[in-house]
């Protein structure tokens, strides 16, 4: 008997339905084509990437990098979902839908045979048990996925608001009725064809589905055309809408994974990109750094904008969107990808695209990049659009103004005088606690960061005050580099300020090379100074050290202060005391982002609390903490601009630190310290007592309460090195590795290991202590009109100097040389004095600076200190002339030291080591002594 005997498998009516398929498709292909030309045209439009690091010199190229591990992780993303699965069940069913478009699309070409012939199939598989199954599955699955996730939706308002709801109809409607297509072709062969020998097993909803289907050729064919026309609408009507991302993220996402900053896959949180000043001031154009227009849109922004989902999850979790501001990274993303599809390209972006209440109202939290399940790199883009309303078009709220004068003058953001920052110094040695200088000292292990809050406010300064008592109890071999200080530049770089931001990275990177004894890679790797560790109390401070400043020469081991303290308790030299049952208080702990998100350290300052508290259970979780933490409201300098819109973010943090009961507030960060002890005094109850109302404490002063017997600290114990000196080599530092987190001796990747979530192993025993040589005997002093070598190394390169903001900025990593030393009486002129008279000679870099020659008659002379007006006023052209810093008219009969003078032989008389460059606004006090504002 023939297989198909009583039913026919080709006829008139079949051989008509499948040429009508055939017409149909025929224009949605042509539209869909041409679509995507268009859209790979509106990419590769976009301007080039312009920025540096310290391996690569364009970003351009730095995204190809290590192909391989690119390709592994987009398989790992697409193939197990990682990037959704902080929601298990939406990532359950849009995995099953994503399975359904890209291998039920196999499924899909296979009606252009089914139509003509509806017991048809692909040749060899089609009639394979295997296939079957997967058929079923495939169709099934997208059928119940695009179900789940149209609920959601409809369920989830707030989190979709803004999102475009057509076209997400659209695909959900085309998406369901190509799983039932699927279903339906399947079960009309088998009502039609049953001796297709399809298993029970392969066809558990269809076989049920089949038992109240007729047998009829033609009402299979009719099923195969449904599921073909189905796509082919999908085809015609998404090629025409570009801004569509909830459709054309189903091609550009692979794109945009693959091409993302970190070949590892690690969100875009950390560092951000470093503009390359000197290619901008190159060019010959007058643009500044950043992005102002459509047409300065680099081709990875537009790539961005075109991927985005509109799913919500970055609005979800803003912390500016959740207390009524006007910012949704979801909202800033569409209206930039719908600026440059429709946008001529001078259109300016801020005020006719973007608002900029909705720009400056970011925090830099990086909720919404580690959100965001295509990873888009929202921070990025905010970043550079700041730029350009900074350097370029002088417009940013004027609470900034004062931010960038007192940085660039004082080298802090509240314009304190730079002597202050020894007041803390002076105060713990009149108590007894060594706190040495790093130019007096030796060796040392770890270089404490103080930091500008730490310096100035009262609330981190006690911060500061705790974590030495600490290092000095505990026997940690530490140094602090006192007035030689400055701001490391996070907030005026968060805020746009990329110049100054250079500048200030470039003296750093140069001071602390100095205080570890070298300044160059070569140095580098030989001296047996210190260990070039670096411990912070500041969160903001350790992002950018750690992150940052590789992309300036500055190679560092940057720890956090919590976890440099819990290897002292884990390893025993700091053993706090727990607290009983009757002075025992709940303790929740608030997640700095730019320690926790950023760089992933969470269970150091967890464990800590959890030795204070008497265990686990004194510890009581926020409903948003790690990962998910709510941001303070300080990031991306909002610390320094007021709140004026919505309700303040971190009264709403302070509200959630309530809720939970807590009788303490535990943070890692001055500025959370600040923003959260203001919110709990803003969310008091009418009549509360303020001695009841949850303590907002530093971890690090809890600790050092833990540890202190009737009021007073245990003796200390002998100064010790706590591992063994190990130096990296440069080419061993990269920027994008986890946190590193500080282990005791002994154990696995006691140096360089990763900080995870889960708790770390006991700790060892304590490492022996390492002899450490002494320091070589001061150098004789120089010949007159000799070059001044820099302290541990050569002389610097004739020429090399630190730049103001908006001139000439060397690039990132460059030597800067420290300023040449006054002759008596003469002082350092300050970073943004008046230039010397043009043709007036220039002393080289390393000798004395005598004293500048009386001005002509006539003359104007500059006032001491003068500086650049701070951003807001005119701004320089990029690549505009700027003095050295330290450069003056030499006195009449000055010695002026010939080009390739000798360097004198170590013996020579030389500055003290640990001087740096001088901070902007001021010549250099020595410790201790008293600068004028």
């Amino acid at each position: 008997m023939p297989l198909f005997a009583s039913c026919p498998t080709i006829t008139a009516e079949t051989m008509t339905i499948g040429l009508l398929g055939l017409i149909l498709s025929a224009p949605a292909w042509w539209f869909f084509g041409k679509g995507v030309a268009r859209l790979v045209t509106f990419i590769r439009s976009g301007a080039k990437e312009n920025t540096i690091n310290d391996v690569a010199e364009l970003t351009a190229t730095s995204r190809l990098n290590q192909p391989g591990r690119r390709l592994a992780t987009l398989v790992k993303e697409v193939a197990l979902h990682t990037e959704l699965a902080r929601k298990p069940l939406v990532a359950a069913a849009h995995w099953l839908v994503m399975v359904g478009f890209l291998l039920g699309s196999f499924v899909w070409f296979e009606a252009y045979i089914q139509t003509f012939n509806p017991a048809g199939g692909w040749p060899l598989i089609g009639r394979t048990a295997a296939y079957h199954a997967v058929d079923e599955f495939l169709g099934v699955g997208t059928v119940l996925g695009i179900l789940v996730l149209m609920v959601i939706r409809r369920l989830n308002r707030r989190r979709f608001y803004g999102s475009n709801e057509r076209a997400a109809l659209f695909v959900e409607l085309v998406v369901l009725l190509e799983g039932a297509g699927m279903i339906l072709v399947k079960a009309g062969k088998i009502s039609t064809y049953p001796l297709l020998n399809h298993a029970d097993w392969t066809s558990p909803v269809s076989g049920l589905i089949a038992q109240w289907l007729p047998a009829n050729a033609t009402m299979v064919s009719a099923f195969a055309l449904l599921k073909l026309l189905t796509g082919m609408v999908w085809l015609y009507i998404v090629g025409q809408q570009l801004s569509w991302g909830v459709a054309w993220h189903r091609f550009l996402a692979f794109f945009n994974i693959f091409y993302q900053r970190n070949p590892d896959g690690a969100p875009a949180l950390g560092k951000l990109p470093t503009p390359n000043l000197d290619a901008t001031s190159s060019t010959g154009e007058d643009t500044p750094p950043g992005v102002g227009t459509v047409g300065h849109m680099p081709w990875k922004m537009l790539l961005d904008a075109a991927t985005c989902t509109e799913c919500g999850r970055c609005q979800e979790q803003c912390p500016a969107w959740n207390t009524g501001k006007p910012l949704s990274p979801k909202l800033f993303v569409r209206d930039l990808r719908d600026a440059a599809l429709d946008g001529p390209a001078y259109l300016t972006l801020v005020d006719n695209v973007i608002e900029p209440d909705v720009l400056w109202s970011c925090t830099n939290c990086g909720a919404c990049v580690e959100q965001c399940p295509v990873d888009i790199e929202h921070i990025d883009h905010v970043a550079n659009l700041r730029r350009y309303q900074v350097l370029g078009a002088s417009d940013f709220p004027s609470e900034l103004t004062s931010l960038f004068k007192n940085v660039e003058t004082k080298g802090n953001p509240w314009g304190r005088n730079s002597s202050e920052r020894m007041d803390w110094i002076e105060a713990a040695r009149r108590d007894g606690i060594e706190v040495p200088l790093a130019h007096e000292v030796d060796d040392f292990e770890y270089l404490f960061w103080v930091g500008c809050a730490g310096t100035y406010d009262d609330n981190a300064r006690a911060t500061t005050r705790a974590t030495v008592e600490l290092l000095h109890t505990a026997g940690v071999k530490f140094a602090v580099l006192g007035s030689d200080e400055t701001c490391t530049g996070d907030p005026v770089r968060r805020a746009g300020n990329e110049f100054l931001f250079q500048m200030l990275a470039q003296e750093n990177v140069n001071t602390l090379n100095n205080a570890f004894g070298n300044n160059d890679a070569a140095e580098e790797a030989t001296s047996s100074r210190a260990q070039r560790k670096i411990i912070t109390t500041c969160a903001h401070c350790f992002n950018t050290l750690r992150n940052e400043y590789p992309d300036f020469g500055g190679h560092f081991d940057v720890f956090h202060h919590t976890q440099l303290l819990n290897r002292l308790v884990r390893e025993g030299l700091l053993k706090p005391i727990p607290r009983t049952s009757s002075d025992r208080k709940p303790i929740t702990y608030h997640d700095p982002c730019f320690l926790g998100r950023h760089n992933k350290v969470f269970d150091p300052p967890r464990e800590l609390l959890e030795s204070i508290a008497g265990g686990p259970a004194g510890l009581v979780e926020m409903n948003r903490n790690r990962n998910n933490g709510f941001c303070c409201g300080a990031g991306g300098a909002r610390m320094f601009m007021e709140e004026k819109l919505g309700t303040r973010i971190a009264d709403n943090r302070a509200e959630e630190a309530r809720s939970t009961g807590a009788g303490e507030v535990a943070v890692g960060c001055p500025f959370c310290n600040t923003m959260l002890g203001g919110g709990i005094k803003a969310t008091a109850a009418a009549g509360e007592d303020a001695a009841d109302a949850p303590q907002v404490r530093d971890v690090a002063v809890m600790l050092r309460d833990s540890i202190m017997v009737d009021g007073a600290l245990p003796k200390p114990r002998a100064k010790a090195f706590l591992g063994t000196p190990v130096r990296r080599q440069r080419s061993e530092t990269t920027v994008n590795e986890p946190a590193v987190t500080e282990q005791p001796t002994g154990s696995v990747g006691s140096v360089g290991s990763v900080d995870s979530e889960k708790p770390a192993a006991p700790a060892g025993s304590p490492a022996p202590v390492v002899p450490v040589p002494p320091a070589p005997p001061a150098p004789a002093a120089p010949a007159p009109g000799g070059a001044v070598p820099k302290p541990g190394g050569s002389a610097s390169k004739p020429g090399s100097s630190v730049p103001r903001p908006g001139g000439a900025v060397p690039k990132p990593g460059a030597s800067v040389p420290k300023p040449a030393t006054p002759a008596p009486g003469g002082a350092v002129p300050k970073p943004g004095s008046a230039a010397p008279a043009p043709g007036s000679a220039v002393p080289k870099p390393g000798t004395s600076v005598p004293k500048p020659a009386a001005p002509a008659p006539g003359g104007a002379v500059p006032k001491p200190g003068s500086a650049a007006p701070a951003p807001g006023g005119a701004v320089p052209k990029p690549g505009a002339s700027v003095p050295k810093p330290g450069s003056a008219a030499p006195a009449p009969g000055g010695a002026v030291p010939k080009p390739g003078a000798s360097v004198p032989k170590p013996g020579s008389s030389a500055p003290k080591p640990g001087s740096s460059v001088p901070r902007p606004g001021g010549a250099v006090p020595r410790p201790g002594s008293d600068t004028d504002s």
